[in-house]
């Protein structure tokens, strides 16, 4: 079934609520852009106090400039607004922003605020701010993100501030990051050399994301789909095309996909969801979504459980057919194997697999089969949390260029557990790296072969 990750924050940081939040076997998302480190410690000590072996992941703060205003500040439409920093005298409202700006593209004449909600039209621009004439009446609330359409962010910044964080934090018991404004592959794999132990969890979210996509998705763990940012970046128009984009090349990979912003956004304020927010949910769903990520919905809602309650819910009665894709043209290992795995039936499947290539493979050839994986590894461990898939997870140890007789002990030692609902499985294993491929196979197994 799909999973819900839900975020923490001030309204659900209490230790009786994270309880509550686990009888529905929520993951748990803290985001590194709010609360200082001294929180986000205590919060991830509660929640294992209360949910030991609980999936956590942790945003990294990210590159994009959020508006710096410690107080709440009204702006009239027609109003022009300073964003930024400049050596000339202020004649405007001056909103400080908490990051330099991105390499702004002068042909557009929109940007945004707050997840694109609000518009202002350019009206002059310099290199460290730009002045915009607001679209609308509203409020803006402090450190809300600042959106400029098509732009590019300074990449060598971005691994700084992920490097900076990832140093206070490594230590936390925590599972999984989320990279903010992830732009190239190379980024990521950059952050995994830094965390190797961590579940690289690659948010897509502007152009130039969207635009190398395959290859981020290829080097990421997982993939989120931050639908406020993305928008706001590439334009309303152009949302849909790209999300089914994402989702047809992330489930391709056997990745899993997290569909996150403004999935229940009108229940912070009523008992029940718009129609437009049941029909999303229901289509992020049936184009493969693993998780829908609730934000504002349990981190600062006072109904926030309520809300858990009702997607749970809602999630469980969802019964029509999910999407399954074919996999993209790429290089794949023994792609043999898979071509068999691919056409199992009525049979478990026990997948060896150490670094989770092998499970990621399996995942893009057999999207909604159960399976066992066997590893040794906490980081594959932290993975399988992330599917909608019913997945049953062994620990044993798994070396690399397994023979047949080594699976086949692994099997023997645990065979009440896998032959307890059918009298055959058929073992996997298949390695990305070795050199030898005599232990790269599909074995079947009879329980008859152990009595």
């Amino acid at each position: 079934m799909t999973r819900i990750l839900a975020t923490i924050g001030p309204a659900s940081d209490a230790e009786d609520l994270i309880e509550k939040f686990s009888h529905y076997d929520v993951l748990y998302r803290l985001n590194g852009s709010h609360g200082d480190l001294a929180w986000h410690k205590d919060t991830i000590r509660k929640i294992r106090r209360k949910v030991k072996d609980a999936f956590i992941l942790l945003d990294v703060p990210g590159v994009k400039p959020r508006s710096g205003n410690k107080k709440n500040i009204n702006i009239k439409k027609g109003q022009k607004v300073l964003f930024g920093d400049t050596d000339e005298p202020v004649k405007t409202l001056h909103v400080p922003l908490t990051k330099p700006l991105p390499k702004i593209d002068i042909e557009e004449k929109i940007f945004s605020v707050n997840d694109g909600q609000f518009l202002f039209r350019v009206v002059e621009a310099g290199e460290s701010y730009v002045i915009g004439e607001s679209q609308a009446d509203f409020e803006l609330l402090p450190r809300k993100g600042v959106n400029f359409p098509a732009s590019v962010y300074d990449e060598a910044k971005q691994l700084q501030i992920y490097s900076d964080f990832i140093e206070q934090v490594y230590e936390l018991d925590i599972d999984g990051l989320g990279l903010s404004f992830v732009q190239t592959a190379e980024l990521v794999s950059k952050v995994r050399a830094l965390a190797p132990n961590l579940v690289m969890v690659s948010k897509l979210e502007n152009t130039e994301g969207l635009r190398q996509c395959n290859e981020i998705i290829e080097n990421s763990d997982a993939i989120m789909i931050d639908r406020g940012d993305l928008a706001a970046e590439i334009g309303l128009s152009g949302l849909y095309d790209a999300v089914l984009s994402i989702s047809e090349i992330t489930k391709s990979c056997g990745k899993p996909l997290i569909m996150a912003t403004e999935n229940l956004e009108t229940m912070v304020a009523r008992d029940v969801p718009s129609k437009s927010e049941v029909m999303s949910i229901a289509h992020s769903r049936s184009i493969g979504a693993d998780c829908i990520m609730l934000s504002e919905e349990t981190a600062i809602a006072k109904n926030g459980l309520h809300i858990v309650d009702w997607l749970s819910g809602y999630l469980k009665q969802l019964t029509s057919p999910i999407k399954t894709y074919s996999k993209p043209d790429r290089d794949i290992k023994y792609s043999e194997i898979w071509d068999l795995v691919k056409n199992i039936r009525d049979c478990p499947v026990v997948l060896m697999s150490k670094s989770g290539y092998a499970l990621f493979e399996f995942m893009a050839a057999q999207s909604r089969g159960e399976v066992t994986v066997v590893t040794n590894s906490r980081k594959v461990m932290a993975i399988t949390n992330l599917y909608s898939n019913k997945i049953s997870v062994l620990r044993a140890e798994i070396e690399d260029n397994m023979p047949i007789e080594t699976i086949r002990e692994v099997v023997n030692q645990n065979k009440l557990t896998f032959f307890s609902a059918s009298k055959m499985i058929a073992a996997v294993y298949v390695s990305k790296y070795v050199k030898e491929p005599r232990a790269n196979c599909i074995t079947f197994f009879h329980s008859n072969d152990f009595s």
